[in-house]
């Protein structure tokens, strides 16, 4: 058994042996191809092409193979290293031996024909068949190919007969029977068969809720691998992509696809030129993006469905591209002179979730703090009317200039844009009904509690502390409040203000990995630029998380009794070993950190990830076990089967009535105590 520095196994993927294989500056050339692919053919195998080399992955290992070929001159060179699969992104431990299916199924024949001619079209073939034995209708794969277009580089828009003869030939490769390619190679049928037969166990894991993300994300993913092994350029990747979703989305001849195979006539793989899709109808993605909203359980009510349905996102976004005007995530619209965001349009989720909270109704006065684009403030507009107005608010002129504009442009005459301090009020037009901030707090900003009318409700985005906040809905109970709603959620914080959330993002050594520090934290961040550098310590936990199992609730109780909270860590260099692909969450004592890590295994009920933690500093075997201790009592108290804890606040004096108890924690703050009520699971 492979043992790393602190005597605990290896968590490589059991089953593969893995070797980096490097070639001439030509790359893998077809007699080295050939070599490998017939001293493979008794053995299951993939392969991905990096840095003009091969990623090999195989059932035993090959060392003798291997050296053949650099005494061969085939190769110059190779080592072996640590399999480590994309699982998250493949959905899950399911998706991911599906996605193993597909590579060892088509990646004897794609070694050999890596960049030759009809490469492409016959990618574009394997992947038609994928989707449509995934059920997916015409607009879901124009989804698929849109999201492997968000990835790969801008495209020149051509014109005439070579745009014509592009989107022919797309149309006839996307809708073909791939099975009846003509004069095709041996083994061809068989490999349509792999790309079938794993379309059909995606959509059956999708339809059971047992992939960990969503279908078409996972198909996307498998067209990133499938080009790779095929040897297409990015930028010939680039130009398909834009053709799938030209043919879904822009195509008047958008053909219907069935997901039974067609009786047509097979394609001829002539080849494809390049061309860009134009515009696609904004009411269409709009109405996509509401069905997405709905059957996220995102919008619930008929007011804030509505509100979405006539309010056009894009017009708040003049410039951005349509599709990720409407896409799920945020769109950055200013940024400080280091780079980072000042300001941004929310995720449509985030936007959707915060109004539900909020819960404005006709004839109501709504104050909002970050006005951003307008767009949020166009929502509570149309939510307010008849009878109501909005104030909203932003702290930077040039930010309340393009909102005003923006809503002006989009007729919304119910909403007033205001250069000012959201976290100090707008006392001059108090008291409001509901007060909603779209920017993050470290704390309760206590000027506006006052502004708040009899039955009135305050939507507040705060840290508990470090990176872990949540979006909570407040009204007043006798002396303190209570959340009527709590949802996860993380903002761009407060700035320019009497209640500013400042933090500081703490570049770690090299690699991208960055750590983000608050100003309550005790942390020397001039020791964090280095920590990665200093010996680890490695405690696990015994706590076994399952697949769909939530981290939130962990993050919650960590935040509540660690000292320093819970703080984002996200990048990637070598020797970091996160518990997410983005990144981990970090303990932070001084000089010392302690980061969230996992390591796959199966047991009687399956496969599981049990948490672990990995200490740097002088004090790291202390923070790493005291972390580790904590993951187990939250296990042994709460879990993930406990019930949803509540929250209540209180500033000034009656903060003495939030008291800690067994199942109540108490968070201190500069102007407010904020206790998080929590039963034990039965």
């Amino acid at each position: 058994m492979d043992l790393d520095n602190e005597n605990l196994p290896i968590s490589a993927e059991k089953g593969w042996w893995h070797a980096t294989v490097s070639f001439p500056s030509s790359g893998v050339s077809p007699e080295a191809a050939q070599a490998l692919s017939s001293a493979l053919r008794n053995q299951r195998f993939h392969f991905l092409r990096k840095d003009g080399g091969l990623r090999l992955r195989t059932e035993r290992p090959v060392a003798d193979l291997l050296d053949q070929l650099v005494a061969d001159d085939l190769a110059i060179g190779w080592v072996d290293g640590v399999y480590e699969p994309e699982t998250e992104a493949f959905g899950g431990a399911e998706g991911m031996a599906v996605a193993h299916e597909v590579f060892c199924g088509d990646s004897p024949a794609a070694l050999g024909e890596g960049g030759s001619p009809g490469a492409r079209e016959r990618c574009v073939l394997l992947l038609s068949t994928l989707n449509r034995a995934a059920g997916l209708d015409p607009f879901e794969v124009g989804d698929v190919w849109a999201k492997l277009a968000s990835l790969r580089p801008p495209v020149d828009p051509p014109s005439g007969a070579s745009y014509d003869r592009a989107v022919a030939a797309m149309r006839r490769l996307i809708n073909a029977d791939a099975a009846r390619r003509p004069h095709a190679e041996p083994g061809w049928v068989e490999r349509v068969a792999v790309f079938e037969d794993a379309g059909r166990q995606l959509r059956r894991l999708a339809s059971a809720g047992r992939l960990t993300r969503g279908l078409r994300a996972v198909l996307a993913h498998h067209a990133v691998f499938a080009f790779n092994r095929a040897g297409v350029p990015a930028v010939a990747q680039a130009d398909t992509a834009w053709l799938g979703r030209h043919i879904a989305f822009a195509d008047p001849e958008t053909v219907v696809v069935s997901t039974r195979r067609p009786a047509v006539s097979a394609p001829t793989l002539a080849r494809m030129e390049i061309t860009v899709a134009p515009d696609t109808d904004p009411a269409d993605l709009r109405e996509a993006l509401v069905t997405r909203l709905i059957n996220g359980g995102h919008l619930r009510t008929p007011e804030v469905i509505a509100a979405f349905r006539d309010t056009e996102r894009h017009r708040f976004l003049p410039g951005v591209d349509l599709h990720a005007a409407y896409a799920e995530d945020a769109v950055p619209i200013k940024h400080d002179e280091t780079g980072e965001m000042l300001s941004c349009i929310s995720a449509p989720s985030i936007v959707a979730t915060q109004l539900e909270q909020l819960g404005a109704q006709p004839g109501h006065k709504v104050l909002e703090a970050g006005a951003a684009t307008g767009y949020n403030a166009a929502l509570l507009g149309r939510l307010v009317t008849p009878g109501g107005h909005v104030w909203t608010m932003d702290v930077d002129q040039d930010l309340v200039d393009r909102a005003a504009k923006n809503l002006a442009r989009a007729g919304i005459s119910t909403v007033s844009v205001v250069l000012g301090d959201g976290a100090a009020g707008l006392a001059e037009h108090a008291p409001f009904d509901r007060i909603q901030f779209t920017v993050g707090a470290g704390d309760v900003p206590v000027k506006i509690l006052d502004q708040l009318a009899p039955g009135g409700r305050l939507v507040l985005p705060m840290r508990i502390r470090g990176s872990v906040s949540r979006s909570f809905a407040f009204e007043r109970d006798g002396q303190t409040w209570k959340t009527v709603s709590c949802q996860m959620a993380t903002f761009v914080p407060l700035r320019k203000g009497v209640c500013d959330d400042i933090y500081t993002v703490v570049p770690i050594g090299e690699g991208d990995v960055r750590l983000e520090t608050f100003s309550e934290q005790d942390v020397d961040r001039e020791a964090m630029r280095t920590i990665l550098d200093q010996p680890s310590t490695t405690v696990y936990s015994g706590v076994r998380f399952r697949q769909g199992d939530a981290w939130q609730w962990l993050y919650l109780y960590l935040a509540c009794v660690l000292p320093n909270g819970l703080s984002r860590m996200p990048g990637s260099r070598p020797g970091f070993i996160p518990h997410f692909a983005w990144g981990s969450m970090a303990a932070l004592d001084g000089d010392t950190l302690a980061y969230l890590t996992v390591r796959e295994g199966d047991d009687a009920q399956g496969r599981y990830w049990e948490i672990g933690v990995i200490g740097h500093g002088p004090h790291a075997a202390t923070l790493a076990d005291q972390v580790a201790t904590e993951i187990g009592q939250w296990n042994r108290g709460w879990g993930n089967n406990a019930p949803e804890p509540s929250f209540r606040m209180a500033v000034g004096e009656a903060r003495d009535r939030l008291t800690p108890t067994p199942t109540r924690f108490v968070v201190d703050k500069p102007h407010s105590r904020l206790a998080v009520d929590w039963p034990h699971r039965s």
